[in-house]
């Protein structure tokens, strides 16, 4: 998720000069993932492994 979204604003800031239509919108994408990339987001759960939890 990190790659796409540091693809998209990589995209969105140089087809900002040609095709502004596309770039905007691309590179708020990838921003939005980022963001949420930094937040938590899209991550698996951690799992518990505590050993009162293992059955011997």
């Amino acid at each position: 998720m990190i790659g796409l979204g540091i693809a998209l604003l990589i995209v969105g800031v140089v087809t900002l000069f040609f095709m502004p239509w596309v770039g905007v919108p691309a590179a708020i994408v990838g921003l939005v993932l980022l963001a949420l990339f930094f937040l938590g987001f899209g991550k698996r759960a951690a799992r518990d492994t505590t050993v009162s939890d293992r059955r011997m």
